[in-house]
């Protein structure tokens, strides 16, 4: 009897515990990010990733320059996108392809800002 017990307690706990499935090609990812002329970097904290330039960078350095107070302030940003290890020499070892851009938030008054 107390084995049973033990059974439908453990199988309620294990039940309840099942964490939402994320997407796993792109996570999400929240970090302060700058671009400079032939450079871009997202610096979530614990990490920092350089950023593959193509299409979806200009798009988010577009949305962030409205924001910015100097060509050097870094723009905290919501993007979903792929990690890549670096194949070349030079840069940082992990790269971030931007996938989709969620939001931005502005540091002159900490609005959020969602691209069309």
């Amino acid at each position: 009897m107390k084995n049973t017990i033990l059974f439908i307690f453990l199988a309620g706990i294990f039940s309840c515990n099942q964490a939402p499935k994320k997407e796993q090609n792109h996570p999400s990812f929240y970090g302060e990010f700058l671009y400079l002329s032939d450079a871009a970097v997202l610096n979530t904290g614990s990490e920092i990733y350089g950023v593959i330039i193509d299409e979806n960078m200009h798009k988010l350095n577009e949305l962030c320059t409205t924001v910015k107070r100097d060509e050097y302030d870094m723009i905290p940003v919501y993007i979903k996108g792929e990690v890549l290890n670096n194949t070349e020499e030079e840069g940082w070892d992990k790269l971030i392809k931007i996938s989709s851009i969620d939001s931005l938030v502005n540091p002159n008054d900490n609005s959020i800002i969602k691209p069309n």
